[in-house]
């Protein structure tokens, strides 16, 4: 990569064999076949997508890395918020969907509420980047996306995990972003 202003690339996240279909169509979802540059001018139209990233395969400009202080002292999230630093300073996020890892969950609901309760705490805790890109658009978007898909397959019997998987997500990220201490 020849720009200057990518600060911070990351890979496409490809599901396990084993994977709940549900979870098969969120890793498609959130990592497309198809690459993506992301800056400060897309925050507008992409929301929280603009900032989204994983650590979970990705490469970081080490000088940028270090200058913009590195990852915050959190539990969570630490690549967005890292993200959204790079996004601030003027930099760039790639998103190289041909870089590619084997990395997905299939959590039990409550998992899924506990894992989203983390998340909603962390947006808490950094409000002053999440108050101004939503999250729950998305994934209101995700779910109807999903629901269509599986309708479109004959895959109509996967709606019901789909609801409830996203249920509990809500329900947890919901918690997570109202309680100080749960």
């Amino acid at each position: 990569m020849k720009d200057e202003q990518v600060y911070l690339v990351y890979g496409r996240q490809l599901p396990n064999k084993n994977c709940r279909d549900v979870e098969k169509y969120i890793r498609n979802f959130n990592y497309p076949d198809r690459d993506i540059e992301k800056s400060e001018k897309d925050l507008e139209t992409m929301g929280i997508k603009a900032i989204f990233c994983s650590d979970v395969c990705s490469v970081y400009r080490r000088d940028k890395f270090y200058e913009l202080e590195q990852f915050p002292k959190t539990d969570f999230n630490e690549d967005t918020i890292f993200a959204y630093k790079v996004i601030q300073s003027g930099g760039k996020v790639y998103y190289a969907s041909r870089a590619r890892v084997i990395h997905s969950h299939n959590y039990s609901y409550l998992q899924q509420f506990k894992r989203n309760r983390e998340i909603g705490k962390n947006q808490r805790q950094f409000a002053y980047i999440f108050e101004n890109v939503k999250s729950e658009s998305e994934g209101i978007r995700m779910v109807k996306s999903a629901a269509q898909y599986f309708i479109k397959q004959g895959k109509w019997y996967r709606i019901p995990d789909l609801v409830l998987s996203s249920g509990f997500k809500l329900l947890g990220y919901k918690t997570g972003k109202i309680l100080q201490k749960f």
